[in-house]
């Protein structure tokens, strides 16, 4: 050691340019270290800013889900009460009101639509809802357009069977026998007894006589009261589903972002 000092003493200048070159060497490698270590830090960060990415994309995604489950049931539930509005107008129409029926043919294809659109966008539970619902909806569709028209003929003729004019009460008494008969009245026969009672109208007449033995207008609405009930339970049912798919009972609060990691070589 003491040769090897005395050396350097000896020439100093091979001394100062070794002291040159550790001196470079150092940096060097202290710059190698510091770029790797900015390096590193780099990717992590770049990795943490791809994950945020990521839970903002899905969080947007989820919303937007959200709001187009939310129209579409909401959609439909309205069609779906227009259509039972517009088909209880068949109770208090003419029997060739035709306009009316392709009204009502048309409100509850509208409601199909709509289901049609929720068919691919709600959960397998709010689906089958939406089937049982469109059912419901069609049993009472069918009733209104077999019984409406009937069921106002019906209306019409207790008005007149009731009446205070005493001819006018007197011929719906004897159409009410040829329509109560179980034998012995055709519906020619039928149609002769009604076309004699004033103020009934041929429609009518012929709803009337068509459709004898049939029941009463009490029980066409009566059934028509069960169909329209049935689907009223079906829509309570969705809307409980349509809840839960929405978990609107939930507190719903964004959700957070992960903080971002500032590095030491940043901190300045």
């Amino acid at each position: 050691m003491t040769a090897f000092r005395q050396y350097f003493e000896d020439n100093p200048e091979i001394f100062a340019a070794l002291v040159a070159a550790i001196a470079i060497l150092g940096g060097l490698l202290g710059s190698i270290i510091g770029a790797k270590i900015q390096a590193n830090g780099g990717h992590a960060q770049a990795a943490a800013a791809q994950k945020a990415a990521e839970i903002a994309a899905e969080a947007q995604r989820v919303a937007a889900l959200w709001g187009v489950r939310q129209v579409q049931v909401a959609e439909f539930i309205r069609c779906a009460r227009e259509a039972v509005a517009i088909s209880q107008r068949l109770y208090e129409a003419e029997p060739d009101d035709e306009e009316l029926r392709r009204q009502v043919h048309a409100a509850y294809q509208a409601m199909g639509s709509k289901a049609a659109e929720l068919i691919l966008i709600a959960t397998e539970k709010v689906v089958d809802v939406v089937e049982a619902t469109l059912l419901a909806a069609e049993e009472l569709e069918q009733e209104a357009m077999d019984s409406g028209s009937t069921a106002h003929a019906e209306s019409v003729f207790t008005h007149l069977y009731l009446s205070r004019d005493m001819v006018t009460a007197r011929a719906a008494r004897v159409a009410q026998h040829a329509l109560d008969a179980t034998t012995g009245e055709t519906y020619e026969s039928r149609m002769q007894a009604l076309r004699a009672v004033p103020g009934l109208s041929e429609n009518l007449a012929h709803e009337l006589a068509a459709n004898s033995g049939r029941g009463n207008r009490l029980q066409w609405i009566e059934r028509g009261g069960r169909k329209s009930g049935a689907l009223e339970e079906k829509l309570a049912e969705l809307v409980r589903e349509t809840r839960a798919m929405l978990r609107s009972e939930d507190y719903v609060a964004p959700a957070p972002v992960p903080r971002q990691r500032r590095r030491w070589w940043r901190a300045a």
